[in-house]
């Protein structure tokens, strides 16, 4: 539990650099551009996330999953034959893609964007795409090696440097510089990963041979199709959904529910970013080993509720301050979808936990069909909430998808591992979901003044609990009692 946690804490802790830029960039982003810049930057965002999603061929989730697992057996033939073939599928998938965005801007900028008059910016996306094809690969193979102190170095290397550079761009153009903020963005992020990557891992001493990379080639194929068919039906519905706002509502809203996004995905990045750079790795190398992935599962869960359930408790309790300080007055709609995402978050950070064993199992069929009802109740829900409830809506077909998303793969995984919850990871999420469920009705039956006062009580009261199981476990104490000694002694 020691060594988990302190991988966890290195990568959250990492992050919280990139938080801090994060709150100040959208604070610049909301005087820069308003809503409706905000709103076409998130369009462009997703555009690029959803095209490198489908065009990764689910190539670095392969070499992640394959590479731990042979470098585990020692096997280092075949990791290099591994990272051989990996770029070369990463150069013909980028070079398809760049064909692709080419030749069909002007439809993917209606769809996607509002209308052709974006067609150029489409163009300047698919050149971003290519460096995030390759940044993707470097990362892998950093992950495959567990190098998570580089990973960290990555993470907020890439988000100050890339922030940074990408808010001169638009402080000089406004909104005419967004595309090639995007694109800034992509290259700063390329440059630092391969820095690290050179820096930390050695190329390998003798090439593979050729027949070894198709070989390895296929494999990575044969695993990475099937994933990325199930991100494309699951993850890349959440990147089109920016555009079904577009399309329902207007632009101003996209702004409105990517700042909500925005918010719950700076402290979503730094605990998804450890469950990939850290669990997964961990998973894939007892993936055949069923009672120990239970007692990983159980660990990994335990530890996500100590560090989410009072973050999103003390998030609640600010929501209705948090969107017009980060941003500006104009951007305070947001606040309605972000207090239903953040209970959402509880049965996501709980559905990813068990959802990786799924991956790292490489059941591809169960993970395309979990993923596609994902997908499908995220657009249902969406339209449906819409509808009915208009921005407010989108909130709630998140949590609504996050719940059932829960229950599926929970199901999936005690059938294939005989996953048991221990009595503690039971009560944890139980209490975090009623405080939250709690916090969020206060205002529904005339108590709405008491709503921050009981949300910061009871997230402080559950951070003080997080914080002590966790100096205690992580072994904190003790290593704060021997720097001391240390600094006593000189």
């Amino acid at each position: 539990m020691r060594s988990v946690l302190r991988s966890t804490l290195m990568l959250s802790g990492s992050s919280f650099a990139s938080i801090l830029v994060g709150l100040v960039s959208a604070k610049v982003w909301a005087i820069l551009l308003g809503p409706r810049g905000v709103g076409l930057m998130g369009l462009l965002q997703s555009l690029l996330g959803l095209a490198a999603l489908v065009m990764s061929l689910g190539i670095g989730a392969g070499l992640v999953s394959m590479g731990a697992s042979a470098l585990a057996q020692g096997d280092d033939a075949r990791f290099a034959a591994l990272r051989r073939a990996g770029w070369r599928l990463n150069w013909l998938a980028s070079g398809l893609a760049l064909l692709l965005m080419t030749v069909f801007r002007v439809p993917i900028s209606r769809w996607m964007l509002g209308g052709p008059q974006f067609a150029g910016a489409v163009l300047l996306v698919s050149l971003a795409l290519l460096f995030q094809l390759a940044s993707s690969i470097q990362t892998s193979l950093l992950n495959a090696h567990h190098r998570v102190a580089a990973l960290a170095r990555v993470g907020v290397l890439s988000s100050v440097l890339g922030t940074a550079a990408s808010l001169a761009v638009v402080g000089i153009w406004r909104g005419r510089g967004i595309a090639l903020a995007v694109i800034v963005n992509a290259v700063l992020g390329w440059i630092v990963s391969a820095y690290f990557l050179r820096r930390e891992i050695a190329p390998p001493a003798t090439p593979p041979a050729r027949g070894q990379v198709a070989e390895e080639g296929r494999a990575l194929l044969r695993f990475g199709a099937p994933y990325a068919a199930s991100q494309m039906v699951g993850a890349g519905v959440q990147f089109a959904l920016p555009a079904l706002v577009l399309h329902t509502l207007s632009v101003e809203s996209v702004g409105f529910y990517r700042s909500a996004m925005s918010v719950s995905g700076v402290y979503l990045g730094f605990l998804l970013l450890a469950m990939g750079q850290d669990y997964y790795p961990r998973v894939s190398a007892v993936s055949e080993q069923p009672d120990e992935l239970g007692q990983l599962v159980n660990q990994q869960h335990r530890l996500v509720m100590l560090i989410a359930a009072p973050l999103i408790l003390v998030l609640l309790a600010v929501t209705p301050y948090l969107i017009p300080l980060i941003y500006s007055a104009e951007f305070a709609p947001a606040a309605q979808v972000l207090e239903w995402q953040l209970i959402g978050d509880l049965f996501k950070f709980a559905s990813w936990t068990m959802g990786f064993v799924i991956l790292a199992r490489r059941y591809s069929l169960t993970l395309f069909l979990v993923e596609l009802l994902a997908g499908v109740n995220i657009l249902v829900f969406s339209r449906l909430g819409i509808h009915w409830f208009g921005l407010a809506g989108l909130g709630l077909a998140y949590l609504l998808t996050y719940l059932v998303h829960y229950v599926v793969v929970w199901l999936i995984v005690r059938k294939d591992i005989g996953l048991v919850w221990t009595a503690q990871n039971k009560l944890m999420l139980l209490a975090a979901t009623l405080a939250a469920f709690t916090v969020r009705v206060l205002p529904a039956i005339g108590l709405e003044r008491f709503r921050t006062p009981v949300a910061l009580s009871l997230g402080l009261l559950a951070g003080a609990w997080s914080l002590h199981v966790i100096w205690r476990e992580a072994g904190l104490q003790s290593f704060v009692r021997a720097w001391l000694g240390r600094t006593r002694s000189t």
